[in-house]
């Protein structure tokens, strides 16, 4: 019955409560639209009215500006300026208030262009009238013209506002018609709603006292099932008890795994910072060494580079791991690289092979490429460490020497094979031969052998030199008359002449036999590569503490390209594509000795006009 009773009261209470939010929801939407009609209606009164200020001050500045036109008297000027300042101010003010309204937006700027024309117009003809300059008839037209725009622009500025005013007001009056009908229903809902809930409730006070008699039977059964729940429950604190224990013993468990865990945790922490520094070490160690070097996976993929690798290419690393080194090998290396790269992955026992590797200023350098592998503890190979060193230089020697034995034993191999026939012909027919034939022969075999002699001298004098076992006989003597008589002793074609100039009583300390040496093959030089010169000249010039030795020229000249390299040991210069004869090591033994004698030698060249190779000796 109880049960029931509520049912009954709470579905009229709900009823109730329904009614009423439906009434009030209704009551409060008119009464919203009600408020909000007023604010739009007082809105358009706002705009309207500041137009009508706009317009009123518009005309309290032509006031002042004809006043002051009129009577040239000044007190009229402040209040047109004024006027204008306001009447700005009045339409930023409109400009706000019909921010939504993009017709009204539209000509507010509009009418303040117009309004900054009038102003500026008016502004000239005050300042003319000050100025007492001629006002045109046409600058009053202008002005009125302007006056006319702007009232035609904010006479539909206030259509515009008027006529959204009306369609307010109309809905402004509808729902003051509404509103008092709402209230009278709302009112007589309300006073309905309370009388039928009024006779629910004293039909349920007397369903209450029933339902009371009903509720102390069911105390008495409630009180005898509370003692049995007494009893369940004192069973239940002792399985609690039980439990309390039980819950202890885990948690000192679970203490004792969780110490476990951090000691396994620190461990682990410890193992992996010990294999991180040394994995920094090795990269640190790897820095800085002059090789490029990298490590790689088990498969090849590079996945570490070192400075120098990142300075060499000018790569970085997204460009160059992996197999992106590929980019910077010979197009003609990179097959050969690629076969020996996977022969040695495949052994699994490192290896070396040589392949030419790009700059970043687009160079390719030869390298000498090392690779090893780094194993686990079981022996499987966990990564490859790999270098590459710089060859260049050592290609570079190499190929010169390849070249200094080809041209060494070409330039040996002329004069002997001549001595060798020369004296065949001398042992055939030394009953045949006269006098004269006999010594040509022999002189002949001579120059072979001297020949032979001095290409052994220069080879002896490079070696010494290389060797440090170079030593100087020094004397005093008068290099003039050196040179004189190591201009005599060469031979040259008849149609050269050699001239010398300079100090003639200049004496120096050196070594006489290699100044000679350096001497002569200068002029040899001369008369070997400057064939159409026909005069060579020999300068001697003394200047503070040393004498400087020209040899001129007026041959071809020397490119510049070639000048940095002219005194190396086993340089030869080209004529016209070809190499001229020699081992390429006169102008490097004549560099030695100048240095032996703490002297500087060098050239002075230009193509078409000759060359000038010159030393310097102390005095």
């Amino acid at each position: 019955m109880k049960s029931g009773l509520n049912r009954s009261l709470q579905y009229w209470f709900a009823i109730s409560i329904f009614i009423l939010v439906v009434i009030s929801a209704v009551s409060y939407t008119i009464i919203t639209n009600l408020l909000e009609s007023r604010k739009l209606v007082d809105h358009s009164n706002e705009v309207i009215l500041k137009l009508e200020r706009v317009m009123s001050h518009v005309k309290d500045a032509e006031t002042g500006q004809r006043g002051y036109m009129l009577t040239d008297r000044k007190v009229f000027l402040q209040p047109y300026r004024d006027a204008y300042q306001n009447s700005a101010f009045l339409l930023t003010q409109v400009q706000q208030l019909t921010a939504n309204n993009l017709y009204q937006q539209h000509y507010v700027v509009l009418a303040r262009r117009l309004l900054n024309e009038e102003a500026n117009l008016m502004d000239n003809m005050i300042q003319k009238e000050q100025t007492r300059d001629t006002i045109y008839v046409d600058d009053l037209m202008l002005g009125k013209t302007i006056m006319d725009s702007l009232r035609k622009v904010v006479s539909k500025m206030e259509k515009e506002e008027t006529e959204l005013l009306r369609i307010q007001l109309r809905e402004l009056n509808k729902y003051n018609s509404l509103t008092p009908v709402v209230i009278i229903i709302t009112s007589i809902a309300a006073v309905a709603i309370s009388l039928l809930f009024f006779l629910n409730i004293s039909r349920g006070i007397d369903e209450k006292e029933t339902m009371q008699k009903l509720l102390e039977s069911k105390e008495k059964e409630t009180a005898r099932a509370n003692k049995e729940l007494s009893a369940a429950i004192e069973d239940l604190r002792s399985l609690n008890e039980e439990y309390i224990v039980s819950n202890e013993n885990l948690n000192e468990s679970r203490h004792s795994l969780q110490t476990l865990n951090n000691e396994l945790e620190e461990r682990v922490n410890l193992r992996t910072t010990e294999l991180q520094e040394s994995e920094k070490r090795l990269r640190n160690i790897m820095d800085t060494i002059p090789q490029i070097a990298w490590t790689s996976t088990p498969d090849g993929g590079v996945n570490f580079y070192n400075k120098r690798w990142f300075e060499y290419t000018g790569l970085d690393f997204e460009e160059s791991k992996a197999w992106g080194w590929k980019n910077v090998i010979h197009p003609d290396d990179l097959q050969y690289n690629l076969d020996q790269l996977k022969l040695i992955l495949e052994e699994g026992i490192g290896g070396e092979f040589e392949v030419r590797e790009k700059s970043r200023t687009g160079e390719y350098r030869w390298h000498l490429i090392r690779m090893q592998p780094v194993r686990n503890d079981d022996g499987s190979i966990r990564l490859w460490a790999g270098t590459a060193t710089d060859i260049q230089e050592l290609k570079l020697l190499q190929q010169q020497k390849d070249d200094f034995i080809s041209i060494a034993s070409h330039e040996l191999k002329t004069p002997v094979t001549t001595l060798k026939a020369s004296l065949q012909l001398i042992e055939m027919q030394r009953s045949k031969l006269s006098d004269e034939k006999l010594y040509d022969m022999i002189t002949r075999a001579n120059k072979s052998v001297n020949k032979v002699t001095s290409l052994i001298e220069g080879l002896l004098n490079v070696s010494k030199f290389h060797h440090g076992q170079f030593n100087l006989n020094k004397s005093e003597f008068d290099l003039m008359k050196l040179i004189d008589d190591c201009r005599n002793d060469i031979t040259v074609p008849r149609a050269f002449t050699i001239l010398v100039s300079g100090d003639r009583e200049l004496k120096i300390n050196a070594d006489a036999g290699r100044i000679e040496q350096v001497l002569t093959n200068l002029i040899s030089n001369a008369v070997k590569y400057a064939e159409d010169s026909k005069t060579i000249r020999i300068n001697v010039k003394k200047t503070n503490a040393e004498v400087k030795v020209s040899v001129i020229d007026h041959g071809p000249g020397i490119s510049s390209e070639k000048i940095p390299f002219l005194f190396n040991r086993y340089y030869q210069v080209e004529t016209d594509g070809n190499k001229s004869s020699g081992l390429g090591i006169g102008l490097y033994i004549c560099s030695e000795i100048i240095k032996k004698h703490n002297g500087k030698i060098g050239v002075e060249t230009m193509p078409g006009k000759g060359s000038t190779f010159w030393f310097t000796l102390p005095v």
